[in-house]
């Protein structure tokens, strides 16, 4: 299953941020590593905004899954 678009998109704000937070705070100032670490919470926000909804069948038995029925071996 491929990646859309936005998924993308939020990767990319997800390293950015995770780069700038820690490297502001270890080298760059306090300014750059709130830039980084908003950056990297308004990822995590996209990445919840465009999770999809279970499909129905998955909540009419409760997320469980039915187990593989396995057909009878026959005797040599």
């Amino acid at each position: 299953m491929g990646a859309t678009s936005a998924q993308g998109w939020y990767l990319f704000l997800f390293l950015v941020g995770f780069t700038l937070g820690p490297a502001g705070l270890f080298a760059l100032g306090w300014p750059i590593a709130l830039l980084g670490f908003a950056i990297l919470a308004g990822a995590f926000a996209g990445f919840r905004s465009i999770k999809e909804p279970a499909p129905p069948a998955a909540e009419n038995n409760g997320g469980a899954q039915a187990a593989p029925q396995l057909s009878a071996r026959k005797s040599h």
